[in-house]
C-alpha cells in the first residue's frame, strides 16, 4: 500500500529508530492491560432496577430514577466485553433545564466492588462531553465537603458556586462548559 494512511488504517515505523529497536509501534503504551473497553451511553428503561441500585447511596428513589430516565438524562458506563443486558458499572443522573442551558447532576454511583478505579471520572467526563455537544453551558452539582464526590468534582474543573445556598450540608458546585 503506497501513500499516507487513510481512514481506519494505522501507520507504523518503516525501520528501527535505533540499534536494537524492532521498529514495532506499541499501541498499548500507558494502557492497563486488563482494563476492558468502556462506553458511556444513555440508560435504557429495561435497566431501571440496576440504575436505581447504583444510585442507592444518593437521595434518588426508584420513582425519581424512572422519571429521570424518561424525561431527563441518566447515563451509564458499560463494559463492552459483556453482553448488552449486563448491569452497568456506574450511573450518573442529570436533571436537564434546556431553556436555561443548565444540567444538574442529581446523583452518581459506581458499583461497590469497582470504586476508586477511575470509573466515576470516566463516566462524568463522558457525560460532560455529551452535554456540551448538546448545547448545555452550565452543570450544577452538590457534594458533601471533604468527601470523594467533592474532590472528584473539583479535579474535573467544578468550582464552588458561592451564589447558591448549601442544601442538606452539601457544597454547591458549578462547571461552565
Amino acid at each position: 500500500m503506497d501513500g499516507p494512511p487513510g481512514t481506519g488504517q494505522v501507520s507504523a515505523k518503516s525501520r528501527p529508530s535505533r540499534p536494537g529497536d524492532s521498529g514495532r509501534v506499541d499501541t498499548t503504551a500507558g494502557c492497563e492491560p486488563t482494563a476492558p473497553p468502556l462506553l458511556v451511553r444513555r440508560a435504557v428503561l429495561a435497566g431501571e432496577r440496576d440504575v436505581a441500585e447504583l444510585l442507592r447511596d444518593v437521595p434518588v428513589g426508584p420513582i425519581e430514577v424512572a422519571d429521570l430516565m424518561r424525561h431527563h438524562r441518566v447515563l451509564v458506563l458499560s463494559d463492552l466485553t459483556l453482553p448488552l443486558a449486563a448491569p452497568p458499572l456506574a450511573a450518573a443522573a442529570f436533571r436537564l433545564h434546556r431553556p436555561a442551558g443548565t444540567a444538574q447532576l442529581v446523583g452518581m454511583g459506581v458499583s461497590v466492588h469497582l470504586r476508586r478505579r477511575g470509573l466515576g471520572r470516566r463516566l462524568l467526563t463522558g457525560a460532560l462531553m455529551g452535554l456540551r455537544a448538546e448545547g448545555f453551558e452550565r452543570v450544577q452539582a452538590g457534594a458533601a465537603p471533604g468527601r470523594a464526590g467533592a474532590s472528584l468534582l473539583a479535579s474535573i474543573g467544578f468550582t464552588v458556586d458561592h451564589g447558591t445556598a448549601r442544601v442538606g450540608g452539601h457544597t454547591p458546585f458549578v462547571l461552565l462548559l
